[in-house]
């Protein structure tokens, strides 16, 4: 009987100690619930819900919430930072804050090199990691023009909504699709790519090669050769020289298209890109068009 009685006193114990140990703590835990909790702003929650949810960073912070937060608690006053959403989106934040809506300017991201194969050679065979990062740190890169795009696809791996392309040794931004995130601009070694107004008649010299004339001439056929010719018949003074390299202020550009049409290399281009499929057919018709005007000219000399 008393072995019996010892047994169950073992048992009944710590299972007491247990039980009682485990209550303290629990009521500990109300305890600091109840006085040490932080309540939860509802305009938080509110914006929140707002936002698009797709914690792309392109608002400069680490995702929606934490861009709600900031909202909310008055650290930021800018309702137009989601790009992702765009004007919708800020507008709705705006309702939301019980603020008047700001100015938003869409922005799209695009690649500063036109630098295809077609327009550029290589100076070796490059055999190391596939990646822009590591090819880059080996004297630039294998193409002729260390300063142009190298197509491993760094950009297309960081992009999460299908707006870039490659082809031909060259990355490319679908506006369509783009949402102006940013994650393309930070991924790229060479710093080609930079966000700019989406404006469909967007002007654009997409060239950040700095050597003279003629290293440019011998390296890429389609860079910025410094000619000038864009700065004197831009009727506003957007174009300006850095360096070796014209640049075009897009928040001064009128988007006239004439510094286009004084390009010798056809360094500037108007207009954004689409898809990689339409960008083909387009540039296909534009190559045909040309070569009928030459085709046209050549005969009408011929006849005279």
């Amino acid at each position: 009987m008393e072995l019996v009685i010892l047994q169950t006193s073992n048992i009944l114990l710590p299972a007491l100690i247990g039980g009682g140990t485990a209550l303290l703590l629990g009521i500990v835990i109300i305890l600091v619930f109840r006085f040490f909790s932080v309540k939860e702003d509802p305009l938080v929650e509110e914006l929140n819900e707002v936002l698009p949810g797709v914690n792309c960073g392109g608002c400069g912070y680490s995702g929606c919430l934490a861009y709600a937060v900031a909202l909310a608690s008055g650290e930021d006053g800018n309702t137009s930072k989601c790009t992702a959403g765009g004007v919708e989106t800020a507008e709705a934040i705006a309702i939301t804050m019980g603020t008047a809506p700001q100015a938003y300017i869409p922005q799209v991201a695009h690649v500063f090199c036109q630098g295809s194969g077609e327009f550029t050679t290589k100076r070796y065979e490059y055999t190391g990691t596939p990646n822009c990062a590591s090819s880059t740190g080996l004297f630039g890169g294998p193409n002729s023009c260390t300063y142009g795009c190298l197509g491993f696809g760094d950009c297309y791996d960081v992009c999460e909504f299908d707006a870039i392309w490659i082809d031909d040794g060259l990355a490319h931004v679908n506006h369509e699709n783009c949402t102006a995130c940013g994650k393309c601009v930070i991924a790229c070694p060479k710093d080609l790519i930079s966000l700019i107004p989406k404006h469909e008649l967007a002007t654009v010299n997409s060239c950040l090669n700095h050597w003279p004339a003629a290293a440019t001439r011998k390296n890429c056929k389609i860079g910025c050769i410094s000619c000038r010719l864009c700065i004197k018949v831009c009727p506003v003074d957007a174009i300006h020289m850095d360096d070796n390299l014209a640049v075009i202020d897009q928040q001064i550009c009128i988007h006239c298209g004439e510094c286009v049409k004084v390009c010798p290399t056809n360094s500037i281009s108007e207009g954004l890109l689409a898809g990689m499929e339409e960008e083909k057919a387009r540039r296909a018709a534009v190559k045909a068009e040309k070569e009928a005007e030459e085709a046209a000219a050549k005969a009408e000399k011929e006849a005279s």
